[in-house]
């Protein structure tokens, strides 16, 4: 297994749908796998690649970027997204916090955050990718308008998301704490991975938030 393993890690950044930071010139290098310059929307803690390649899938006309700093997990994704031929989707093989070092520019349409580790404990919060801290970063490369998306089966993280939205003034979108119980919500929110599936399996209840950041206000020159 171990073995195996280093073999992903090894071979996951020589494929062509896979980017990481220790790559020069990666917003060139993704307008070439794209085949243009365009948005994109990401998923994060991406894991398997299930949920993006299902995005792809059904959305042909845009393009998805999954992020997950696991090796092995971004190998995964990326092999099941060239063997099943969907070329608008792509991973990179990094973590959150570093996104800085892939975009120069506001160039995502839309951010999916679908069942992320909720770490209880209040020591932890920081690490949530809901934080403020996450927030900044994610403001520096949204498009104007651009939203974010939480699905989670966890309690604690749903509330915390809402607390965040309120302390920082953000636009509420939609917050329900049962999503299947709730009418008018986006498609790609209703999509349910083999994750999701198991969480509902359990009888949990899957909740939801979107949000977005108020538009900037435009000073006048004296």
């Amino acid at each position: 297994m171990a073995r195996k393993k280093h073999r992903k890690q090894f071979e996951v950044r020589t494929l062509p749908n896979v980017f990481h930071t220790k790559q020069e010139d990666i917003s060139h290098k993704l307008i070439e796998w794209f085949g243009s310059a365009g948005t994109y929307t990401l998923e994060l803690g991406c894991g398997n690649g299930e949920y993006t390649i299902d995005l792809a899938r059904k959305y042909p006309d845009k393009r998805f970027i999954g992020v997950d700093r696991a090796g092995a997990r971004i190998w995964n994704s990326s092999k099941s997204a060239l063997n099943q031929d969907v070329k608008n989707a792509a991973f990179f093989l990094t973590y959150v916090e570093r996104l800085s070092l892939i975009f120069n520019e506001p160039c995502i349409d839309e951010i999916y955050i679908p069942f992320p580790n909720p770490l209880p404990r209040r020591r932890h919060m920081k690490a949530m990718l809901v934080h403020p801290r996450f927030l900044a970063l994610y403001k520096k490369y949204l498009v104007p308008g651009g939203k974010i998306h939480l699905k989670t089966d966890d309690d604690i993280l749903y509330e915390f998301a809402l607390q965040v939205v309120r302390e920082n003034n953000l636009i509420l979108h939609v917050a329900t704490e049962n999503t299947y119980l709730s009418e008018g919500l986006p498609e790609p929110v209703l999509l349910q991975t083999r994750f999701e599936k198991f969480h509902l399996s359990q009888g949990r209840t899957i909740k939801y938030v979107c949000f977005s950041f108020p538009p900037e206000e435009k000073t006048q020159d004296n």
